[in-house]
């Protein structure tokens, strides 16, 4: 039985060309389909029309419909949508609201009416399944990047929709919430229809029974999973996936520090949140010039805090030395001059009015003249592929397209230390690599680059050096794989 029906949809956004063209398909009671292709596709373009909030909520053109249990979306009220379909969007804090965690799992289940008892059931459920028991109480504002996902998850779940529809939605996890979340699926593909927009290759493989291969708005390829990612199409756009074992021996070999002279060095540094929760306890770290270095940890080990007291917008207690020069108590303004930072979530930085305006603008305010600007813009541009877009909207850009659009912002101040926060949130293998590998010239230009990541493969491949966080501490490398792969035997 079709639960999702989609017939020659075709949708524009204002004064834009079509995002995504004369896409059809079914879905099947109880399937799992996995829909990929590059960053900027129209992947997510899609799920917003799956849901319902194309056409009620995004404006633009839509042609052709999308029937989901019959019913036709263009005909059925939002409300009665949300009943049927559910959507975990990309970046958590799209739909996180209220006060605290046991709150915003129990708001959407209060606005069907739900008699209380079952609500109580359902949230205490919830946490435990997704492992959050610990957070109920605590503020939205207090959690990680990937704890959020997780919540935002749980908030979807407690509603028991008959079709889910997943936005990326690895890409804020560590591996352990990524096997949780594998046997999440598993589970509720019982009894539910489930569609997974994702740029992990490996995670979709071990889930889809049919992918979906989407490039420049047009599906080009579906079938079986074994189909589709042997097919020519897929040969031409995307990579092949990596092999997680050779991964893991190269980053355990990864410890080696450079002999060049200390460039940042970190002494004793602590900090303490409002809420008490001791996030970094005693870092000692120092970072050699022209270094690549990594900093693995799971959600919530501090990896994220360490960035943001190095660059100035949290400050801890200890000491932090560039070139010998204490910056700890330099607002970040001055630090920003020296050190570049690409944040986790792109809508933190995003503010102009365009694409060009928004890249152009830290050169702007370090004082260059217009022509080296625009110099350093265009190859801004070029290196991060958004030449396409430069008058647009950066607000309006899929997540990938507004990581690249921070990432170039980074690159024209052409800062001494870049330090990247999850690089390939939102892009796929094949653009992450193009960005890493710009990163890489950088690094045998002299720069040194810090890589916060989740991704195994970038931090082997890119990295000379990685350092492990757990639970605001400076950890060996061993100890943290083995949290990112539970499951597996460490041979090394």
């Amino acid at each position: 039985m079709a639960i999702i029906e989609v017939k020659n949809l075709t949708f524009s956004y204002p004064q834009e060309q079509p995002a995504i063209k004369n896409i059809s398909f079914i879905a099947k009671q109880n399937e799992v389909l996995g829909i990929i292709g590059p960053s900027g596709c129209g992947k997510s373009t899609l799920l917003l029309a799956l849901c319902g909030l194309i056409p009620h909520s995004v404006q633009g053109k839509t042609q052709g419909t999308v029937i989901l249990t019959g019913k036709d979306t263009r005909k059925s009220k939002p409300s009665e949508l949300a009943k049927t379909a559910q959507i975990l969007f990309q970046s958590p804090e799209s739909q996180l609201f209220a006060l605290n965690v046991e709150d915003e799992i129990a708001f959407g289940l209060e606005n069907q009416n739900i008699p209380w008892t079952e609500i109580e059931k359902r949230t205490k459920s919830i946490l435990k399944e997704m492992n959050i028991e610990k957070l109920s109480q605590n503020s939205l504002e207090e959690l990680s990047s990937g704890q959020k996902q997780r919540v935002a998850l749980a908030s979807v779940l407690a509603l028991k929709p008959k079709i889910l529809l997943f936005d990326e939605p690895t890409a804020n996890l560590d591996q352990k919430a990524i096997c949780a979340l594998i046997k999440t699926i598993q589970k509720l593909k019982k009894t539910t229809t489930i569609l997974i927009v994702e740029h992990n290759i490996e995670f979709v493989q071990k889930l889809a029974d049919k992918l979906l291969l989407i490039d420049k708005g047009e599906l080009i390829a579906q079938g079986s999973t074994t189909q589709v990612l042997q097919s020519k199409e897929y040969q031409k756009i995307m990579l092949p996936a990596h092999n997680q074992q050779k991964i893991i021996s190269k980053i355990a070999q990864l410890s080696k520090q450079s002999k060049e002279k200390p460039l940042l060095e970190i002494k004793n540094l602590n900090y303490t949140y409002p809420n008490n929760k001791k996030a970094l306890k005693q870092i000692s770290l120092s970072i050699r010039k022209g270094e690549f270095i990594g900093i693995l940890g799971a959600n919530g080990s501090g990896k994220s805090t360490l960035a943001l007291n190095i660059i100035g917008l949290l400050q801890g207690t200890g000491s932090i030395t560039l070139s010998g020069k204490e910056i700890s108590k330099q607002p970040t303004e001055q630090r920003a001059k020296n050190i570049g930072y690409v944040f986790q979530n792109p809508n933190y930085q995003l503010f102009e009015q365009t694409v060009k305006e928004e890249i152009g603008f830290g050169a702007k305010n370090i004082e260059l003249n217009e022509t080296e600007i625009t110099k350093r813009v265009q190859k801004a541009l070029e290196i991060t592929g958004l030449e396409d877009v430069t008058d647009r909207d950066p607000h309006a850009l899929s997540v990938g397209q507004k990581r690249r659009v921070t990432i170039a912002s980074v690159l024209v101040m052409n800062s001494e230390i870049i330090i990247v926060d999850e690089p390939d949130t939102g892009l796929d293998h094949k653009t992450a690599r193009e960005i890493m590998n710009r990163l890489k010239e950088l690094n045998t230009q002299g720069k040194t680059i810090i890589l916060i990541s989740h991704s195994l493969e970038l931090v082997a491949e890119y990295c000379t050096r990685a350092i492990g966080m757990k639970e605001g501490n400076i950890v060996s490398l061993k100890e943290v794989l083995k949290d990112y792969l539970p499951d597996e035997t460490l041979t090394y």
